[in-house]
């Protein structure tokens, strides 16, 4: 992606938000208490006795969106040792827009140009016989807009979605899909550092099933003075979604999928970034929650939330700037429990911004896609070790060819840090990387810039568990 750092009104209702006929909810609430309706929202899984083929199958969920005049990418990439069936199906407001299906080979990638010209645009990636990684990529024609987005493993009841403003020159969507057989129903809460709104077109918001669909935010909630960021949250009635945002202004544009719940712990990889650093902070539950902020880059730890550290009341979200340390990845800890969330807002070189999601968790494996369509950019790796002692890492680089040569290389990172790692081309083409630990388990994710620096994209890898 580039780099770049970059009143209330009346709410009304969106085309195509109607409510449901009687019978129909009826059923269908019948239907969901006799179990009928199963959930479907699971990763990956063992194939059934009989299937045509072995091995794990699941989907990914992509909620990219798009806009007039973009262009959209998604890029499989299968780790493993032998070549997996894949499903790509293509999701609008108008429902399933086209579906393909292809094979990707042992430990390649495979790249596929989708619909990312409207903002209810989204992608659903089922694979057969192994396991896959997935991201999205937009692009606008014009310099200046990229972004990247991890594909989701799994439906949830709840998604918090941490950046969709509306402020001078912003404009903001909610990218809400339902790849199932099922009606879906939710309700939307935007929450600034000053107003908490739940429009009454947003409650509920029933989706039919293989659609998705774009809320323009601005039509809900426009920010004001003293609200540095707008946060979202899909609250699920009935049935299953995946929510994610996107958001455009004049320097750039971002795309984020949604966080399934709150954690004490948030480790954020983040890098290959200039200027101010904003994190944006969501606590949903009912006590206050006191945070720390320390950053970890690759030579020095620093706490960067003051000797007081941050507070966040109940039902509350903040923005604060963090003392700026080059290439640190920012380790966020509630200090007396309470669970929230957190994200940070970075700039690239070019003015392009992005919005990296924290990790809850560690692993000891990860595939990290790029964050760059197939034309290439420039991309790096960053892996972030908040543990006490040195972790040993290898990564497989993986191409949309052969492997790459050396594409087995292996580094320290110490304890407390975040180290940067800029990650070759294959033929001027971007590539995975599959990241494994010994002595202890990391986090990454990719940052990337477009050939010319003013795009700026980042995205978190995918644990391997």
């Amino acid at each position: 992606m580039a780099e770049m750092e970059p009143v209330e009104g009346e709410a009304h209702r969106l085309p195509g938000i109607r409510v449901r006929a009687v019978a129909l909810l009826v059923a269908v609430a019948f239907l969901t208490g006799s179990g009928l309706v199963l959930d479907r929202a699971v990763g990956p899984r063992g194939a059934a006795a009989g299937a045509p083929s072995a091995g794990p199958s699941g989907a990914l969920f992509c909620p990219h969106g798009g806009h007039s005049g973009w262009q959209g990418w998604v890029v499989v990439t299968n780790p493993g040792q032998r070549r997996v069936r894949v499903r790509l199906t293509q999701l609008g407001k108008d429902g399933t827009r086209s579906v393909s299906t292809f094979a990707v080979g042992a430990l390649r990638q495979v790249y596929r140009e989708v619909s990312a010209d409207d903002p209810a645009d989204a992608t659903q990636v089922e694979y057969f016989g192994g396991v896959v990684g997935a991201a999205a990529i937009v692009a606008t024609v014009a310099p200046g807009g990229l972004a990247a987005e991890r594909c989701e493993q799994a439906a949830h009841r709840n998604w918090f979605v941490m950046d969709v403003p509306t402020g001078a020159g912003q404009t903001s969507y909610l990218v809400v899909m339902n790849p199932f057989d099922e009606p879906a129903e939710f309700d939307v809460v935007l929450r600034t550092e000053k107003r908490v709104v739940a429009a009454g077109p947003l409650s509920p918001f029933v989706l039919a099933p293989r659609h998705s669909v774009g809320i323009p935010v601005n039509d809900f909630l426009l920010q004001g003075p003293g609200e540095e960021s707008l946060t979202a949250r899909v609250i699920q009635r009935m049935g299953r979604v995946v929510a994610g945002g996107l958001a455009l202004s004049i320097g750039g544009i971002r795309i984020e999928a949604g966080v399934p719940g709150a954690g004490t712990r948030w480790l954020i990889p983040a890098g290959a970034d200039v200027g101010a650093r904003h994190l944006v902070v969501l606590n949903d539950g009912a006590s206050r929650a006191d945070l720390s902020a320390v950053a970890e880059g690759p030579k020095v730890q620093r706490l960067v939330s003051g000797p007081e550290g941050f507070s966040v009341g109940p039902a509350e979200v903040k923005t604060f700037q963090t003392e700026r340390v080059k290439d640190a990845g920012l380790l966020v800890a509630a200090s007396n429990g309470r669970p929230m969330i957190a994200g940070l807002r970075l700039t690239g070189p070019g003015g392009d911004s992005a919005m990296l999601n924290g990790s809850t968790i560690t692993a000891g494996r990860w595939l990290v896609m790029p964050a760059l369509p197939m034309s290439g950019g420039r991309s790096f790796l960053l892996l972030q070790n908040p543990g006490r002692g040195r972790v040993e890492v290898s990564f497989r680089l993986i191409g949309s060819d052969r492997p790459p040569p050396a594409s087995i290389r292996q580094r320290t990172i110490p304890p407390g840090r975040t180290i940067r790692i800029t990650l070759p081309s294959q033929g001027g083409r971007p590539v995975s990387a599959l990241v494994s630990a010994r002595g202890g388990t990391i986090v990454a994710a990719a940052v990337s810039y477009s050939p010319d620096r003013t795009g700026y994209a980042a995205t978190l890898g995918l644990p391997m568990t």
